[in-house]
């Protein structure tokens, strides 16, 4: 069976706090398109929880800050002790998003334009 994704998933390494009910975990954002995040994390994250995750882009000083709903979470991998979860986002604002979409378009589009020399 083929994934059919409305919109291109950027892999990114985020540092993050994961919120839910009266629990607060350490977890890792693993990767961000405009209606999801995966998150990388040792608790599972149940089917249908709602998450508020906050995360820095790196070489910023203002935390972005998601409401989502988890979509689904895997068991934990034999090589890992992190289980994978798709968070569906339900609220992030336009100046959040806007910001880490530069951060992944800067980092995808330099390295690549930056392997190329000019003679």
């Amino acid at each position: 069976m083929s994934e059919k994704r409305k919109y291109m998933r950027f892999n990114v390494l985020f540092e993050a706090i994961c919120r839910r009910g009266d629990s607060t975990e350490k977890v890792k954002v693993n990767n961000f398109s405009r209606e999801g995040l995966g998150v990388l994390c040792q608790e599972a994250l149940g089917q249908g929880e709602e998450v508020e995750v906050e995360f820095m882009i790196p070489g910023d000083n203002v935390p972005v800050l998601v409401e989502g709903k988890v979509a689904w979470t895997s068991p934990f991998a034999s090589n890992s002790l992190e289980r994978k979860s798709g968070v569906k986002l339900k609220n992030i604002s336009n100046s959040d998003r806007s910001r880490v979409l530069e951060y992944i378009y800067h980092n995808w589009i330099i390295p690549a334009s930056g392997d190329a020399t000019t003679s």
